[in-house]
Order: structure tokens, then C-alpha cells, then sequence
């Protein structure tokens, strides 16, 4: 790139490059015992418990900012996986519109909770539930309305919840982090050898 001091072409692009947040890095998470594996940017904190995995990403992917920030003000990726018994009942699109409005919003009742793009389908031998959330504004706690993409996966003797959560404000810079990490998605039985 050619600068010409005299009309400000440096100064210019110097601002754009600290406006613009560069690509977030992938980081693999292998879960042996769950059996699934996961991407997610590497500047983001993690936080790990039995069956869960919680990725807290600031929306500019600043490390340094992911590593204070408050959950419920940054991009959450997250995977919940438990084992389920083989005589357990068949999870229905209507158990996942039932269940989504607690899970991503903690709004038991979930009249204000939005679902879209509801879809039920098969990727080999899993059933998949997907929906796009948004989750209305909680004035006492001061939280701002969250939008949220969510993927169930119902595979053989597993349950995976995962969901991408952020302030809906902060939406359309994380999306393409939040698909990458639902897309990279794979339990051992998808997994390419």
C-alpha cells in the first residue's frame, strides 16, 4: 500500500484498522467423554463443567476484555451435553419450542420470547432442531435484548444443546463467529475421519 502523507492516508488507515475487528482464531475443543468436538475463537474465556462448555467472547474479540466480561453482556457459546438413556422418550419439535424460551432466556413462561426460523431435521443418523431467539430486554437486571441462534442435536445416546447468545445490538459483528462455532459442531459419530 502507497501512503501520501499530505492528504492524510496514513491517519485514515490507521483508524480503519483499529475500528475493524480482525477475524476471530478458532480453537478446537475435543470432549472425549461427551463425545464431540467444537471450534471456538481463542479470544475467547472458557469455562468448563461436567457436560458444559461456555465460551465468553467480548464482541470485538479482545482477549483481554473476554476475560472480565460479564456473560450475559458477551457473545456466550455454548455446548451442553448429556448422555441419554436408550429407553428414554423421542425428543419432538414441540419438547424443543417448549424447552428454548429457559434454556437461552430464562423465561419459563416465554410468552415474550421469540422464536423463528424453527426447522426439524436429519443429518444422519441425529435429529436436529434449529431456531433463531430473541430474548426480550430484563429491565431490573438492566439487560438489554439478546438475540440468540440455537442448534439441538439428538444423536445415539447423546444430547447436545448449543447456542450462540449476544446483546441483538451486537448481532451482525459476531454472526459470522456464531455460525462458525454451530457449524464446527460435530459428535463423534459426524466426526470425518
Amino acid at each position: 500500500m502507497i501512503c501520501d502523507r499530505s492528504t492524510g492516508t496514513v491517519a485514515a488507515w490507521i483508524l480503519l484498522v483499529g475500528i475493524v475487528p480482525l477475524e476471530a482464531k478458532p480453537r478446537v475443543i475435543d470432549n472425549a467423554d461427551m463425545r464431540y468436538s467444537v471450534s471456538v475463537p481463542a479470544e475467547c474465556r472458557l469455562e468448563e463443567g461436567p457436560g458444559t462448555l461456555e465460551a465468553i467472547c467480548a464482541p470485538d474479540f479482545d482477549e483481554a476484555k473476554s476475560a472480565e466480561l460479564a456473560a450475559a453482556g458477551a457473545l456466550l457459546l455454548e455446548v451442553d451435553a448429556e448422555r441419554v438413556p436408550t429407553d428414554a422418550k423421542a425428543y419432538a419439535e414441540t419438547d424443543f419450542r417448549h424447552e428454548v424460551p429457559e434454556a437461552v432466556c430464562g423465561d419459563a413462561d416465554g410468552p415474550k420470547v421469540k422464536l423463528a426460523n424453527v426447522k426439524a431435521s436429519k443429518v444422519g443418523d441425529s435429529d436436529v432442531f434449529t431456531a433463531t431467539v430473541t430474548c426480550p430486554e430484563i429491565k431490573f437486571l438492566g439487560l438489554a435484548e439478546r438475540t440468540a441462534e440455537v442448534r439441538y442435536v439428538m444423536a445415539s445416546g447423546f444430547r447436545y444443546r448449543l447456542m450462540a447468545r449476544t446483546l441483538s445490538s451486537d448481532w451482525a459483528g459476531v454472526k459470522a463467529a456464531s455460525e462458525g462455532f454451530l457449524q464446527s459442531f460435530r459428535a463423534s459419530a459426524e466426526k470425518k475421519s
